[in-house]
């Protein structure tokens, strides 16, 4: 870890930390501020957990939605990227003759939210195979025509990837969607302070995400953007369930923990200042030393450079099994995801963040080329 990172994070200086995609990181300084808030609702939760709560927590939701450059009116915060998901599979209209396409590489919790919610309504769910390497939008189109003939009412994709770590042509997808007379649902869990948020350019009726991935908030904070046209509700029928407020509806899943939402202001004041000192763009340069790096001892990319994120890259390991990578990764104080894509294959998905360096870089790289050398 980078020696002038070790103020703003409590990450264990002799660790490597790749894994950043997965779980986020709080700094040290929104840590002091949600111990500040927690102290400050343990000072008289009947005021800071009741009136004043909504108040606060729509304050926060306008400042993210300024920043991420969206209408606040359609975005609220909630409890993490899962419950969102799960309001809107819940919420929306399915029957016996509704068709849902799923991509093979969603999140396997998205993916079987889906597949539950079919089976319930008898709806047909139609699982579709994304070509990896992903190298054309034109072929997944292709194949979207050939398994999905006719009229389709929801199609499920994320704008990024989770384990094989390519940027969907969205806009593409919702174009496609619409014309079969659907509606385009997308996971933007590794959006929020990584790529822009886009969910109109994509023609998305509704987007969920999180924030604490890439933003160094408190985990978890979930978001969720809908148009007028869908009335989503809250998978927990709570006390604000039928508010028309979107900010309201989401505020009381029964007792919780606000302080996560509430330090959302702190983090992105935080991330800005990062972006203006040109960290981020450093990242983006470290994950491009790291991708050719990957390659140059015999990785497989898993997209061509147009579908690459910025900061999130994952890697076709040929000859070896996720277990065989855990291991030796673990043993050698390196931290990243290790799993299998939708065909079985090993993948290594590597996230850079501020705290790496190049160092970091040789010290992973190294440890997977003796892995695939054995």
């Amino acid at each position: 870890m980078k020696s002038a990172a070790v103020e703003d994070f409590a990450l264990r200086c002799e660790l490597i930390q790749f894994n950043h995609a997965s779980y986020g990181l709080s700094s040290r300084r929104v840590i002091a501020e949600g111990e500040r808030l927690r102290r400050q609702i343990e000072s008289d939760p009947t005021l800071h957990l009741g009136s004043e709560l909504t108040r606060r927590l729509t304050a926060q939701t306008i400042s993210v939605a300024e920043m991420l450059g969206v209408d606040s009116t359609r975005l609220t915060l909630c409890t993490n990227a899962t419950s969102a998901a799960a309001a809107i599979i819940a919420s929306v209209p399915l029957n016996a003759d509704s068709t849902v396409v799923v991509l093979d590489v969603e999140y396997s919790s998205i993916r079987r939210a889906w597949e539950i919610a079919c089976t319930k309504a008898g709806a047909r769910l139609v699982s579709v195979a994304v070509p990896v390497p992903f190298e054309s939008a034109a072929a997944l189109l292709a194949v979207l025509d050939d398994q999905v003939p006719g009229l389709v009412d929801y199609l499920q994709i994320s704008a990024i990837t989770s384990s094989t770590a390519f940027r969907m042509p969205a806009p593409a997808l919702g174009a496609w969607v619409e014309q079969r007379g659907g509606r385009l649902i997308v996971d933007a869990a590794h959006v929020p302070g990584h790529i822009p948020l886009l969910p109109e350019l994509w023609g998305a009726a509704a987007v969920f995400g999180t924030l604490h991935k890439w933003f160094p908030t408190l985990r978890p904070v979930g978001l969720l953007w809908l148009t007028p046209e869908l009335d989503i509700r809250p998978a927990e029928v709570s006390l604000t369930w039928d508010s028309p407020d979107l900010v309201e509806r989401f505020s009381w899943p029964g007792t919780f923990d606000p302080v996560p939402r509430l330090c959302t202001e702190t983090a992105v004041a935080q991330w800005l200042e990062w972006q203006d000192a040109g960290l981020l763009d450093d990242c983006e340069q470290l994950a491009d030393t790291a991708d050719q790096a990957m390659v140059d001892i015999g990785a497989r990319r898993t997209a061509t450079t147009e579908f690459r994120p910025p900061r999130l890259r994952s890697f076709i390991l040929d000859g070896v099994t996720a277990p065989q990578v855990k291991d030796a990764l673990r043993v050698a104080g390196i931290r990243a995801w290790v799993g299998h894509g939708a065909g079985g294959e090993c993948l290594l998905r590597l996230a850079t963040h501020i705290y790496n360096d190049e160092n970091d870089v040789d010290r992973v790289t190294n440890r997977i080329q003796e892995v695939l050398s054995r």
